[in-house]
């Protein structure tokens, strides 16, 4: 029996390792296991610098420098700790890639949520300022991912000012900055004004990361507590005990 057991473990843990079987599962080349988490996260690194997809969903990443992935892994997997394995099943969250020099349509980017693989890919050359934020805010585009009769872009616009508009996309915006504002009434960060879902990402990374900032915002912004409260509700009941 306890063959058994370790024979199928085994299998588990040798499976992600192999290149060829993760670019199955994931379509990136390159790739090899690097880390395996507590919650079921698979952590992977690519040995060699990659492209994959055409057109608007073409992904590039270089390889990370080995000092800076050691000095940064245990961040990273602290931050992403909090959430509990079914709870990423449910998300369908499973491979984290970590890698340098990260571009989505050759528009560099910090982070890629890509539900239908099961992956998050994290560029490592963002600021230290952002870094948990970005990993979080990534987090909520597995949340809301098939869910959009849940996180109705169109009730959460009317919950800004009459006259904001969002953009299209949010590479169709100049907002790009992720750096707190507190003179938009209603919006935490530039970023946030670009697109609804990119909005809600940005909320629910401070939600995650520096919930003083919300509480003492909430208090003379009745838009971005209106926000706060949106996603808690929303969220909360698609995934009973969910902490905040």
């Amino acid at each position: 029996m306890k063959f058994i057991y370790y024979l199928v473990l085994s299998f588990f843990l040798i499976f992600p390792a192999n290149s060829d079987q993760l670019y199955e599962i994931i379509k990136i080349p390159n790739l090899k296991l690097y880390k395996i988490e507590n919650n079921g996260l698979r952590f992977l690194i690519p040995e060699n610098n990659f492209s994959a997809g055409v057109g608007i969903n073409n992904v590039s990443c270089s390889t990370a420098d080995k000092n800076k992935l050691e000095d940064n892994y245990n961040k990273i997997s602290k931050s992403l700790n909090i959430y509990k394995n079914d709870f990423l099943k449910k998300i369908r969250l499973k491979y984290i890639i970590i890698c340098e020099n990260l571009k989505i349509s050759e528009i560099p980017a910090l982070g890629f949520a890509n539900p239908e693989m099961k992956t998050l890919i994290f560029n490592l050359n963002t600021e230290n300022k952002f870094f948990n934020r970005v990993l979080h805010h990534e987090v909520f585009h597995f949340i809301h991912f098939d869910k959009e009769d849940v996180f109705d872009q169109i009730v959460w616009g009317k919950l800004n000012t009459l006259d904001f508009i969002y953009k299209e996309c949010s590479t169709c915006s100049n907002k790009v900055s992720l750096e707190y504002i507190d003179d938009k009434k209603g919006f935490l960060t530039d970023y946030s004004m670009s697109t609804p879902f990119e909005d809600m990402a940005e909320v629910y990374s401070f939600m995650k990361t520096n919930k003083k900032i919300l509480i003492q915002r909430s208090k003379d912004d009745e838009i971005i507590k209106k926000k706060t409260f949106f996603l808690k509700n929303k969220i909360s009941k698609l995934y009973k005990n969910f902490q905040f």
